[in-house]
């Protein structure tokens, strides 16, 4: 333990206590480098107080032939450059090096509190002999090369090697080396043995085969040091550098081989899929009785939801007649053919005002409707993408198929009261805010009649006003445009996913992609197919199917869960003010409640995906950064980000001479 007294007349002494100011030794190292006839030291101490310029750290040692004093390590001559480190006014730390021809023994440490007292600390001190070998296992410094990112520019760097020291701590420390890059050759380096990953004096990679650049030497004594050359066009498929690299130690100069790969060449696997969502033309046709009125006021409502003032009425009296289904098939075929030469596609926006509980009538609409809609599945666009029907009555589809084309709203439900209705009990018509947060006065969004039965209508009024019903601003059905080359291959019950128009991704088979989940739904909805096999699957798959089943190309489409989507701007008048939203209804809901998986997708641009899916195509063995400019010279990029995203932070020219390299 160290103690500080103060200073007092002798015969006061006795009456002044010792006062421990807690000085200890946080590191104290020392190692000998056999071939490089070198001891390094290193120390840290603290103390709660008393350390200063008058503070002095002391080595000693012994070998067969010599042995060697407390001395101060900074009177002794230095192999290399020691900056003085400045730890703090608590702290003393630091480094050196001497010169040892024979190895050391009793090699020790201490502090002395002042330079000309008496008072010292002695160390624990951990010491390390390093014995002749390979350059990569014997020497305490290595050298070795990066590339930036464009791979145009080498960085030569300098990586302190010490078996209990990290590379940045003996940085820290104050030991600075000067190394010498000279006749840099490119050419196939080919990989470095598994027990010298960096390279470092395995001649075998400088082989007669490389290309000499003549470029001026590089010199340093800082870690790093980019060459102000730039690569040569001819080097473009050199996987690296090899040079004759020196250091000096306390036996002169020490020369041999250093090596610089390349990083992966990569490059987004398909950097944007433009999305082919438009808008469709909406036709529309009013199916109703001629020769009665059901209800004037729900009738009203309908048309107003579905915008279709003004659009032809229909006459559903012989429903039950055989000639009804032809009849309104032929009747919507001629207006459907009329729209298709404007070169738009179409969705079949129909009210049905009835009363048939029974729900033939409603079978009926749905025969038509499958005669019509199945043809336009094959069709390219300008096509009839699907159908909107606006009932009286709540119904669901039961025609085998026709639930991929065809929204039938209201759910069917047999709760008439729109105040306790819950929002699961609306599958079959997922009438979704696009804030979900929306607050439109005291009536929950679920509880507005915005596409009401007859019934629930009724009930509304008779509770609130026709006023608070609200009204419907516009309505617009949005779909993807379907090329002559389109696939559609059914997801689930609901869903499709679509490959439009010759969107593809090319690869090699010794290519590797790696996948980012960037959060964006939109993303996460394309998916990946391999020709001529009708199976889909996510972009974050096809590595994983590539390196077992590596193909040419791959397909790429969008996920949807419908056919189109509705988007609806509606208002009402509640808590005496006007509120405007904003709604979808989209297919394929398991909950009205639960966001869908594509739903982004029909009112979004361009999807980019630069960011989820990297493809690698030269150099996919070498080793490279991660995103924290860490060079990771045991994880190369094909067994490493084959499983992981890759985002790299690479070295940049003039960003100065000390890289992170722990």
């Amino acid at each position: 333990m160290l103690f500080a007294v103060a200073t007092l007349p002798l015969e006061a002494c006795e009456k002044v206590p010792f006062i421990d100011i807690g000085a200890q030794f946080t590191l104290a190292d020392a190692t000998w480098f056999e071939d490089e006839k070198t001891l390094f030291f290193f120390y840290h101490v603290a103390a709660e107080q008393g350390l200063d310029a008058e503070s002095v750290i002391e080595v000693t040692w012994q070998t067969d032939d010599l042995r060697q004093p407390w001395t101060q390590l900074t009177a002794i001559a230095q192999v290399h450059t020691h900056l003085p480190i400045d730890c703090g006014p608590r702290e003393l730390c630091g480094s050196g090096s001497v010169k040892v021809d024979r190895v050391p023994r009793n090699v020790g440490l201490r502090l002395r509190y002042r330079r000309d007292g008496a008072l010292t600390r002695d160390s624990n001190l951990s010491l390390n002999v390093v014995a002749t070998g390979a350059p990569h296992l014997s020497r305490s410094l290595l050298i070795y090369g990066v590339f930036d990112e464009t791979n145009a520019h080498v960085q030569w760097r300098a990586r302190h090697q010490f078996p209990a020291l990290r590379n940045q701590e003996v940085q820290d420390l104050g030991l600075r080396r000067r190394f010498r890059i000279t006749v840099p050759q490119y050419g196939d380096i080919g990989l470095s043995p598994a027990d010298n990953l960096y390279g470092y004096g395995n001649a075998g990679q400088c082989s007669n085969s490389l290309t000499a650049l003549g470029w001026d030497a590089v010199e340093t004594n800082e870690r790093a040091r980019f060459d102000s050359h730039e690569m040569p066009l001819a080097a473009s498929v050199a996987n690296g550098l090899c040079a004759t690299s020196t250091v000096s130690d306390a036996t002169g100069e020490f020369t041999t081989t250093a090596v610089a790969l390349k990083n992966p060449e990569t490059h987004p696997a398909f950097p944007t899929l433009h999305n082919p969502v438009k808008q469709n033309n909406a036709i529309g046709l009013v199916l109703q009785p001629c020769s009665r009125t059901i209800s004037a006021d729900h009738l009203a409502l309908q048309i107003q939801r579905l915008q279709l003032q003004g659009v032809p009425s229909f006459c559903t009296d012989n429903w039950n007649d055989p000639t009804f289904v032809p009849q309104l098939t032929g009747a919507l075929r001629d207006r459907i053919e009329a729209v298709r030469a404007g070169g738009h596609d179409m969705v079949l926006a129909l009210v049905l005002h009835q009363d048939d509980t029974t729900g033939m009538l409603a079978g009926r609409v749905e025969q038509a409707l499958s005669l019509l809609l199945t043809p336009e599945l094959a069709k390219s666009s300008p096509r009839v993408t699907g159908a909107f029907v606006f009932d009286s009555l709540g119904h669901s589809v039961k025609t085998a198929g026709l639930g991929k084309l065809v929204l039938w709203c209201p759910a069917n439900t047999n709760v008439i009261d729109l105040d306790t209705i819950s929002a699961a009990s609306l599958q079959a018509c997922p009438l979704l805010p696009d804030n979900p947060d929306i607050t439109l006065g005291p009536i929950k969004f679920n509880s507005l009649p915005i596409l009401p039965t007859r019934a629930q209508y009724e009930t509304f009024l008779g509770k609130y006003s026709a006023a608070q019903a609200g009204s419907m601003l516009s309505i617009e059905y949005l779909a993807p445009e379907k090329t002559p080359l389109s696939r559609n291959v059914a997801v689930g019950d609901f869903g499709v996913a679509t490959f439009f128009n010759n969107e593809t991704i090319s690869a090699a088979p010794a290519d590797v992609f790696s996948f980012c989940d960037t959060g964006d739904a939109r993303s996460s909805s394309v998916v990946f197919s391999i020709e001529g096999f009708d199976q889909v699957a996510p972009l974050s798959a096809i590595q994983s199917v590539h390196a077992a089943f590596p193909q040419p190309r791959y397909q790429v489409g969008v996920s949807w869960g419908s056919p189109f989507l509705i988007h609806l701007e509606y208002q009402t008048f509640t808590a005496g003010a006007v509120n405007v939203a904003s709604f979808r209804l989209p297919f394929g809901f398991s909950a009205t409640d639960k966001a869908y998986f594509g739903n982004s997708l029909w009112l979004s641009d361009d999807i980019s995906l630069k960011d989820a899916l990297t493809q690698c195509t030269r150099f996919c063995l070498e080793p490279t950064f991660d995103s924290g400019g860490v060079y990771n010279v045991n994880q190369a990029f094909d067994q490493t980000y084959s499983m992981q995203c890759y985002r790299p932070k690479f070295p940049v020219v003039g960003d100065g001479g000390f890289p992170l390299d722990p």
